[in-house]
């Protein structure tokens, strides 16, 4: 066996495949996958967007944290008169999101410096070979299926923003279907440049492109510095246990493993385990914990104390109903990738552009993201994160490391939900030893300023009892749905079997080779 990968396409998860069957370590068939995203979901991110990755080294257990998010720029929209910064409205069907583009909305990217280094540091191939499949796909097409078509139906409003932008998702005047073929050759022409040489002088080309677009001239706030300024940055993983499992994850200036860390703590310090799944007492732990963590990051995380946090759940546990409070919103455009290697490499890797800010980057075929029009990234609003500095992502790839050395490698895409599927999953791995498949499509919920958002197509009353917990909203989600995530995961057990699942609200796909 040569390992497993886990990601959101059949595209994506068969070049990380393609890699580990030519002998590529984890990490090159990660960055293999991430490149090939392109190709295989293409509506729901973009190499000029800002990403995360966790990776174990299996010879000497090192995990390491590599964070390339996005840096917000160093000027802030009130320095620009003529800032581009436009609301979209995208409609899920049960529930609505406002999202913002324009040139505005578009911070410094990390995708390409944060991939390329990582390779350096940990890969085994050169960048031509890893990008290969990528380009490959991007050349010969790609058949877009119900799921990527369900996905630019959505961003629609975006994709289609300019004449680019419709060129390549509305080729005849009409959004590509199903049985239409993807293509992109400009991106599979940018990508070769890229690797022709050293990256970064290919990386400095883009970048001379980004600021002709998306400088104060042209509405936006990117400069000089933000590029000069950028750097990927390696952080010991923030750790806990949870029964007696590692739980290795993002740690700050990053919120959602913070996040995750305080949710299990509470579960864990309750009779949360012996509820049944589903039930409205265990839907009501679930979401009184997502309650607490969310209060506990407008307060600031690393000043909660875990007991005024567990005294704070225990106080909404024993209210009538749930909190009420607005609502807020999230990306849905964000993608991960899970894979594990025979020598027992495990790396994982979320990254987004948000939804795109609508703009293609000169001729090269990648879109800008709009991760400063990102409600969840502000939560004090826009404009008030601090200027240069590292935005404060929800992403959160993880590793569960149990002492019979079972690993386990996830995360997710979904922006304010990722934090709760991962704490679901985990959950439902640690507490009920569900298998892969059965963890990833369990039924979720999400709880957040007063709405209570549930997939009820599990539940024999189908969230009757739910709605009975008093949440200013309920919203009743009849099937899975892509806004609850798409948890991409990989495990191997203590006996060296390899298993592992690809989320179906994401049209998620598992290889083992």
């Amino acid at each position: 066996m040569h390992g497993v990968i886990a990601a959101g396409s059949a595209p994506t998860a068969e070049a990380g495949a393609e890699i580990l069957a030519r002998g590529g370590n984890a990490v090159d068939a990660a960055v293999a996958a991430c490149f090939a995203t392109s190709a295989g979901e293409p509506a729901l991110t973009s190499l000029a967007g800002g990403g995360v990755m966790i990776h174990r080294d299996a010879a000497t257990g090192e995990v390491t944290l590599c964070d390339f998010f996005s840096d917000a720029p160093r000027l802030l929209p009130k320095d620009v008169p003529n800032l581009d910064f436009r609301a979209v409205d995208i409609d899920f069907g049960p529930a609505k999101q406002r999202f913002h583009i324009g040139a505005g909305a578009a911070g410094v990217p990390g995708v390409i410096p944060g991939l390329c280094t990582a390779l350096e540091r940990w890969g085994s191939l050169p960048l031509a070979d890893v990008i290969a499949p990528a380009c490959r796909f991007l050349r010969e097409g790609v058949t877009l299926g119900p799921f990527q078509v369900r996905a630019t139906k959505l961003l629609k409003a975006i994709l289609t923003d300019t004449a680019k932008g419709r060129a390549i998702y509305a080729p005849t005047g009409a959004l590509l279907g199903p049985e239409d073929v993807f293509v992109l050759p400009q991106l599979a022409d940018t990508l070769e440049d890229l690797a022709r040489s050293d990256w970064r002088e290919g990386y400095r080309q883009l970048t001379r492109a980004m600021l002709e677009q998306f400088s104060p001239a042209q509405g936006g706030l990117l400069t000089e510095a933000d590029f000069d300024g950028y750097e990927v940055a390696f952080r010991t993983p923030l750790e806990r246990r949870y029964r007696g499992v590692r739980v290795l994850t993002n740690p700050p200036p990053g919120a959602g493993g913070s996040m995750i860390a305080l949710m299990l703590g509470l579960l864990e310090a309750s009779e949360f385990r012996q509820l049944a799944p589903g039930s409205a007492l265990h839907a009501k732990h679930l979401a009184c914990a997502m309650a607490t963590a969310d209060e506990a990051r407008a307060r600031g995380l690393a000043t909660t104390a875990f007991e005024d946090a567990r005294a704070r759940f225990e106080a909404l546990l024993a209210a009538p109903s749930l909190p009420k409070a607005p609502t807020k919103s999230g990306q849905p455009s964000t993608t991960h990738v899970s894979v594990l290697d025979a020598k027992g490499n495990a790396c994982a890797v979320t990254f987004s552009f948000g939804e795109g800010n609508g703009a293609l980057i000169g001729d090269t075929g990648i879109m800008m993201n709009n991760l400063m029009g990102e409600a969840d990234l502000h939560p004090g609003g826009f404009g008030t994160s601090p200027a240069g500095e590292r935005l404060s992502t929800g992403m959160s790839p993880t590793l569960l490391l149990d002492d019979d050395g079972s690993i386990t490698v996830l995360g997710t895409g979904g922006a304010n939900r990722i934090r709760t599927a991962i704490t679901q999953v985990v959950s439902f791995l640690v507490d009920r030893g569900y298998d892969a498949e059965r963890a990833v499509a369990a039924a979720r919920l999400h709880f957040e300023a007063g709405v209570l958002n549930a997939e009820v197509m599990d539940l024999v009353d189908r969230g009757e009892a739910l709605a009975g917990l008093g949440a200013e909203s309920f919203v009743r989600f009849e099937e899975r749905n892509l806004f609850f995530g798409g948890v991409h995961l990989v495990r191997r057990a203590a006996d060296g079997t390899l298993s592992g699942a690809g989320d179906p609200r994401r049209s998620g796909a598992f290889r083992k080779v």
